[in-house]
């Protein structure tokens, strides 16, 4: 049986609109951290960047003995699941810059979600799931040859929600690319189970989010401020003998502090 503690890691949402990622990921580093996930948004992180400018920032985490893991882009400005063909299509551009910064700096995946789905009035289904897979596969096109990994990431307001969907997918791909992103708090806000719902993608996860909430709105919270049951998370996690990164993806304030307390908390149980 593998004693080890579970490597924790910490995505740099807090820091997105505050400070570059390279600020965030050395006020990190002086407390302990060494493993990423970086948020792909300008100016914290531009994924239009000059290839020049992904290598030198590649060279910085080999000397600073730092590694980002995964880079991630805010669902913000991007679907893959648009209606609008403009639109998946610039979509599909992003990645693909984001796959050419990964080869750079050694990120070995990329977090993508699975489109956004307006609430109020959604396309009929059979659409986004056209949608969404045409635009996927293109970037899974490029990214296989580049040796990076996608990371499917279960959200509340996906074309693919819920683990069982995820897994459904990943398997239809029969993909060594495709690999799921499992976070705590979006299938706790959509009421799922999230200790069963992470077992249910244990032949595919690749990495796993955590942070708080409560179902009544969806946050992120630090560890302990709402009522997600990590006791139980983190007994799953041992049972399917998940030894990746756990990342940290905490919006918070003051961040540091807060980021250091989640990870004594969920260190003790893990």
């Amino acid at each position: 049986m593998n004693t080890r503690p579970m490597p924790i890691g910490v995505n740099t949402m807090s820091f997105m609109w505050r400070c570059g990622a390279r600020d965030a990921l050395e006020t990190l580093a002086h407390e302990g951290f060494t493993r990423f996930e970086i948020m792909a948004q300008c100016p914290h992180f531009d994924p239009f960047m000059a290839r020049a400018h992904a290598v030198a920032f590649g060279h910085f985490l080999r000397d600073a003995g730092l590694t980002v893991e995964t880079i991630n882009i805010p669902s913000l400005d991007q679907n893959l699941a648009s209606g609008t063909p403009e639109m998946r299509e610039h979509t599909v551009k992003v990645f693909e810059r984001l796959i050419a910064i990964a080869e750079c700096i050694g990120a070995s995946a990329i977090i993508v979600v699975t489109g956004r789905v307006n609430p109020l009035i959604q396309p009929a289904r059979s659409d986004l799931e056209s949608w969404f897979e045409d635009a996927f596969e293109r970037v899974l096109r490029v990214a296989q040859p580049a040796g990076v990994s996608l990371f499917l990431e279960n959200i509340p307001m996906g074309v693919y929600p819920r683990a069982d969907q995820l897994i459904a997918y990943a398997r239809r791909l029969d993909s060594p690319s495709v690999r799921i992103c499992y976070d705590i708090a979006n299938a706790h806000f959509i009421a799922e189970d999230a200790a069963a719902g992470v077992e249910t993608v244990a032949s595919h996860l690749g990495i796993v989010h955590l942070s708080d909430t409560t179902r009544a709105a969806w946050r992120h919270d630090p560890i302990g401020q709402g009522d997600c049951d990590f006791a139980t998370f983190a007994a799953s996690l041992k049972r399917i003998g998940y030894t990746n990164t756990a990342m940290l993806e905490i919006v918070a304030d003051p961040a540091v502090e807060h980021i250091v307390d989640s990870r004594r908390r969920f260190a003790a149980l893990s």
